[in-house]
Parts: structure tokens; sequence; C-alpha cells
């Protein structure tokens, strides 16, 4: 089968997330199966316009603030030249609508819809052009079925009008020897992930000045994005150490996984919450918010905690509760990465090939 995908930006953008490891991780294992996969995407200040890499061909177009406007003619172009079977649509932030410039099959994917946070995340205008998109979904493809990364994300769908087959696959995981020499760092805790407005980290830099008033704690924030100027400018202000060493590459996340003794998510929403899921799976508890996606990633009380979204009291209580009880805090380890051996990437792959060729699967 050939696939075009159209998706925001390459696993090798500087803006690259979730969506883009999603990307790379399922449809890399589907190259190795004998498909053929064309990735439409937009082009990061140095990137090629066009190449190869591990199997993909990627065709990059515009730039990340006029790419969605530049998609109908590539797209026409790509499949007049080559021989695709279908399109694979990511809808993210601002949807494609891609059936309306091809007869071809499409597949829309989708790792979360904004709804009404995304007025967390920019000024109401744009805010409001995202939201307002996103509401014609149901509309522009309404003759189409769906993938959605979780159960929380096929529920938006529904609530926005969807009535089709909305197919669940969820993330996986990397397959990663531990080695015995990682250590844990006492009273580490930290959040791995983008730096944005709407994962709400503001309430993780409370929650540690709330707990440096009782005891020791050690804070870390990984990753970049546009709030972080905010975030070190709150902690200077509540006089909290908190280190910030930006991005950093998939071997040094996995290093922080295994050095951290908790991780924390406190985002309002998530997709699948794909970083708390790499945390369980090298043995660290997880401390997240009880919110749609990552309530879908924790064992309450098992793997780690689910607190009410936006209570800073509770939160900070929770990764107390982990950092000082040492047997709450081993249970919740080893079943953290018992659980985590439930996703894998190659059955995530083959959940989608199901969908791609057959129309089966799990459906929501």
């Amino acid at each position: 089968m050939n696939i075009l995908v159209v998706n925001w930006q390459d696993w090798l953008n500087p803006y690259a997330g979730g969506a883009e490891v999603y990307l790379y991780e399922i449809f890399a294992r589907l190259i190795k199966k004998g498909h053929g996969v064309v990735l439409l995407c937009s082009r990061a200040p140095g990137q090629e316009r066009r190449e190869v890499i591990d199997g993909f061909q990627i065709y990059r177009i515009g730039r990340r603030a006029n790419f969605n406007f530049l998609v109908p003619a590539a797209l026409r172009a790509i499949l007049r030249h080559q021989n695709i079977d279908i399109v694979v649509d990511d809808l993210n932030k601002i949807p494609f609508y891609s059936t309306a410039f091809t007869r071809k099959r499409v597949l829309p994917t989708l790792m979360h819809l904004f709804r009404g946070t995304i007025y967390r995340e920019t000024n109401p205008i744009f805010a409001s052009y995202v939201y307002a998109t996103e509401r014609l979904v149901s509309v522009l493809y309404r003759r189409t079925n769906f993938v959605a990364i979780s159960n929380s994300t096929a529920q938006d769908l529904r609530e926005i009008g969807v009535k089709r087959k909305i197919y669940v696959v969820n993330s996986g995981i990397p397959e990663r020897k531990q080695s015995k020499s990682e250590k844990r760092t006492k009273d580490l805790v930290a959040y791995v992930g983008r730096v944005k407005a709407y994962k709400s980290i503001d309430h993780f830099v409370q929650a540690v000045a709330l707990i440096s008033r009782r005891r020791k704690i050690r804070a870390t924030i990984v990753g970049d994005g546009d709030a972080l100027d905010d975030l070190k400018s709150l902690a200077q202000k509540l006089a909290v150490d908190i280190d910030f060493p930006g991005f950093v590459s998939e071997e040094e996340k996995f290093h922080i996984y295994h050095s951290a003794q908790v991780v924390v998510q406190p985002s309002i929403k998530e997709g699948w919450g794909l970083t708390a899921i790499e945390a369980q799976s090298c043995s660290t508890p997880v401390v997240c918010a009880d919110s749609p996606g990552l309530r879908e990633v924790v064992v309450h009380e098992k793997t780690g905690f689910l607190y009410r979204y936006g209570d800073i009291n509770e939160m900070a209580a929770r990764i107390t509760e982990l950092l000082d009880e040492k047997k709450k805090w081993r249970d919740c380890s080893r079943a953290a990465k018992k659980w985590s051996e439930k996703f894998s990437w190659c059955a995530s792959a083959r959940e989608f090939e199901k969908v791609l060729e057959g129309e089966s699967g799990h459906v929501c």
C-alpha cells in the first residue's frame, strides 16, 4: 500500500512533539513491512525540501505559519505524480481538510482536539480561528472513519458531531534496556515535554514552592517552548531552585526518567500522555492531573497518582507522599513498569495497519 501522510512537521523539526513521535514509530514499522510512505510537512530553517530518511519520502513546503494554506496544491501535485492509495491526514490544531481536495480514501488521525483549551495557548482571535476550524471537522470529514490516539480523544470527536467509526490506536513506548548503572537522584521530581501554556507547568512550579517550605526537593523542567521564559520568571518570583535544561536528546530524556524519583504531568488536556507512560516504563511513578488523556495512562494509587486538575495542594501532597514513603514508592515503581509493558509500538503499528487495510480494530 502507498500512503501519503500530511503532518505539520517531521520528527526532526525543532517543534516536533508527540504527534511526530507517533508518526515516525508507526509508519517506520509499516515501511519495514513493505508499505510505501510519502510525508508532506512544513520546513524548518536548514531542512532540505526533499529527502529520503529511513524509507520516508519527505516533501517539505512552506513553514509552520503558512503550511496549511499550501497543502491543497502540494497534495494535488503529489497525487498527480505518485500512485497513492490512501491519504492519512493528521488533524492537529488546524485541520487540512484533505477530503475537499481529493477523491482518494482519507483516514484522519487525531492526537487531541484543543476545543476550549486553545484560549489558554494563544490570543483570542487566533484561538477562535482554531476553535472554529475544529468544529468543522465533523462536517468536512463526515464520510471518513477516524483514528484517535485515546478514548478521550474519541469522545471529543463524538461531542463535536463525528458519526463514523473511530478506531483507537494508542501510542507505544520504545523497547529499551535499563542500564544497571542508572541511579536515582534523591528527591528529584521532573517534568518532561513541550513547554506550552496549556500544559499548566506553572502548577508544578507552585507545587515545588509549597513542598520546599517543608522538605528538600530537587526539580527539573525538561523541554523547550514559548512558555519557558514565563516559567523561569515564576520560579524566580517564588524563590525556588528549578533546573531548566531545555531540549534534550532521546537518550538524555530516558536518563532523566531513570534518574527521577517522580515524573509529573499537570496538563489540562493531553491526547495520550506519552511522557507519563515513558516514565513508567523506566519504573518511575508519576503524578498526573486527572485530565482527558492522562487518566488513561495512570493506574491511580498503583502506578502513581491522579489529582484534581489545578489543585496545587493535592499535587504537592501526592509528590511528597512518593518522596517520603519508601514502600509506597517501591510498590508504585514495580507496578508502573509492569503496566507500561502493555504498550508497544509494534502492537500499535499492527493495529494501525489493520485499519488501513481492513477497516478493523478497536472501535470506540
